[in-house]
């Protein structure tokens, strides 16, 4: 009987499995690449009007999946900045190599985003935190919901790319597989494409998770996309636009239409020499 139940329940993961990893069908790739291309003729329409920090992660899904030329930041920024623009670009210039105004990291922030600018101004190895610390206030976050969850993410990828953390070591494995588990877990108890569920989706691939999504979730998210191809964070499509939203749903058109394919492209752009 034990050996019965064993066998059953290794069938029933295995199917649980082959179901979540399943390919999308042709008409169900049709489907993303028509959502695809109208969030792309919404943001050749309207790109000139993004905030700056939206404009940072068109930036990074430029480069991410190689996307035409004319969504990079040094396409898209052309306008002197403005004062709280310049602001963004002081603390997150960085992220796009911008040399426009002096980076510096602020003296505050809020709580939850703390630990990616630790991130983001390390310059050589002696700026890095102690790993033991580190990795337990990477944790700690991460248990925690909301934006402090997803943030957790970036700041753990952020990390990595700075060398401070190697994606070889067990214990960062470890915790990239749990905050990766934790994303999963504010995503599923979000039923409408939310900006922090679809942030959830999308750092999840960002730390290279992306065979833990079933891949029809982005089919359960296409449905709310209104007619000039942005989406509004909400349940309701009606309720007007949030660009940072669309950009995250664009990032993951383009995972889910290339399945089998892992991205590494840093999401801090590489220093020029």
């Amino acid at each position: 009987m034990r050996k019965y139940l064993f066998c059953a329940f290794f069938l029933l993961s295995f199917l649980c499995t082959s179901i979540i990893n399943a390919d999308l069908s042709t008409v169900q790739k049709q489907e993303i690449e028509k959502a695809q291309d109208k969030i792309l003729n919404y943001i050749r329409l309207n790109k000139s009007r993004f905030r700056v920090e939206d404009l940072f992660l068109l930036d990074f899904l430029q480069r991410r999946f190689q996307i035409t030329d004319e969504f990079s930041f040094r396409k898209t920024f052309t306008r002197l900045p403005d004062p709280q623009e310049k602001k963004s670009l002081e603390t997150y210039g960085r992220l796009v190599n911008y040399k426009g105004v002096r980076w510096k990291k602020p003296e505050k922030a809020e709580s939850f985003i703390w630990l990616e600018l630790k991130a983001l101004f390390v310059e050589k190895q002696e700026d890095c935190p102690g790993k033991k610390e580190l990795l337990i206030q990477l944790g700690n976050q991460a248990r925690e919901q909301g934006y402090a969850c997803t943030h957790s993410a970036l700041a753990l990828g952020w990390f990595m790319e700075q060398g401070c953390l190697s994606r070889d070591e067990k214990e960062v494995q470890q915790l990239r597989s749990f905050v990766i588990q934790r994303l999963l877990s504010e995503s599923n108890t979000i039923q409408f494409p939310s900006d922090l569920k679809v942030e959830a989706l999308a750092f999840v691939c960002y730390l290279g998770g992306k065979k833990k999504i079933n891949s029809k979730e982005l089919l359960h998210i296409l449905p709310y996309q209104r007619e000039d191809g942005a989406f509004s964070g909400t349940i309701n499509p009606a309720d007007g636009i949030n660009v940072h939203t669309t950009l995250l749903v664009l990032w993951l058109t383009f995972e889910f239409l290339n399945e089998h394919t892992f991205y590494n492209e840093p999401m801090i752009c590489p220093k020029e020499l």
